[in-house]
């Protein structure tokens, strides 16, 4: 049977003008040693500190559901993360949707969603680049003699109607041109490589 992973990947694979995935890896020389990084890589994936460590573009924040800011840091179903990148005018926001764990395989899905922090929150405003039909999901998986950090984006399309003004869908549509020309996917290889380097490095492998 395929696994969860597996499986978001074929999705990708399907329609790849609307999907992508990027991944890093690293190997380890037995049992002990590859739970050990597993278990560090989940532990790091959870806290939001971590994130913006790891990426050189992009900073992230948690709000609870009534817009306020969280001092916890760690990811739980149901969280909001607020997304800055540099340069890009507001911010865009995603909802976390699922965290899957299995013996060998971790998974945390986010969604595209309204903005928690609005006076009057206008939950079918989704503001973010893209619509809520995409999903990011940030992938662990442990086979063989490596672990790898997936992240795979599902049916990504362009956010251009559900904007409030001209300015906002400018921006948009800049986002994802930029993404067809690789910048999104460029980020997310230095994030999943910063990942697995830093866990490695903590545990010595």
């Amino acid at each position: 049977m395929s696994s969860k992973i597996e499986k978001l990947l074929e999705q990708a694979s399907f329609n790849e003008d609307e999907s992508s995935a990027v991944s890093a890896e690293t190997s380890f020389s037995d049992q002990a040693e590859g739970e050990q990084l597993f278990s560090i890589l989940k532990t790091k994936l959870l806290n939001i500190d971590e994130w913006g460590k790891h990426g050189s573009l992009t900073s992230y924040k948690l709000f609870d559901e009534k817009g306020q800011p969280r001092t916890d840091k760690t990811l739980f179903v149901g969280i909001f993360i607020r997304i800055s990148l540099k340069a890009s005018g507001k911010y865009d926001w995603v909802r976390v949707k699922d965290i899957y764990e299995a013996a060998e395989e971790f998974v945390i899905t986010v969604q595209p969603t309204f903005d928690p922090t609005e006076e009057k929150p206008d939950k079918t405003v989704i503001s973010h680049f893209f619509t809520d039909a995409s999903t990011n999901n940030f992938c662990l998986l442990k086979k063989n003699e490596t672990v790898k950090f997936y992240v795979i984006g599902l049916n990504e399309k362009r956010n251009t109607n559900e904007t409030e003004n001209i300015v906002e869908s400018v921006r948009n549509l800049a986002i994802n041109i930029g993404s067809s020309l690789g910048f999104q996917k460029s980020e997310w290889e230095k994030f999943t490589q910063n990942f697995v380097e830093s866990a490695a490095q903590e545990g010595n492998i």
